[in-house]
């Protein structure tokens, strides 16, 4: 865990550090959700006939279910997005890839990154700051 440094506590972007390290991990499963959105839902599966008994109820189908993840897939995928756009100032793109994807200030700037050290990380600890509150 020491690969992530907290911001001190006189910063206008603190947050606890079990909250930055949650930002931080909720922001990397973007890939992941993406991915689970785009793969067709199979929802095949909403009778068993290797039971003894086929029962039907009042409960939800595996139709619904799967409606249902993929409803909280999108909103976690927008809140995603909405911060990266509220804390990128124009910059969406690189920000997303550098929290989301994450690839360094390094590897973005000689993949054309036009923004500066110093702009980049504020930018970043602004969207962490605003993630951590809205999870």
């Amino acid at each position: 865990m020491s690969r992530y440094r907290t911001l001190s506590n006189k910063n206008k972007y603190y947050i606890p550090k079990e909250d930055y390290l949650t930002a931080i991990h909720y922001s990397r499963r973007y890939p992941l959700l993406l991915q689970e959105l785009s793969v067709a839902a199979d929802t095949s599966k909403a009778i068993r006939y290797d039971k003894d008994k086929v029962q039907s109820c009042n409960d939800m189908d595996a139709t619904s279910e799967t409606a249902i993840r993929m409803t909280e897939i999108t909103e976690k995928i927008n809140l995603i997005d909405n911060t990266i756009h509220q804390a990128a100032n124009g910059m969406d793109e690189w920000l997303r890839y550098g929290v989301c994807y994450g690839l360094t200030f390094n590897q973005l700037k000689s993949k054309g990154m036009p923004c500066e050290r110093d702009m980049y990380y504020l930018m970043r600890r602004h969207y962490y700051f605003l993630l951590s509150k809205r999870i």
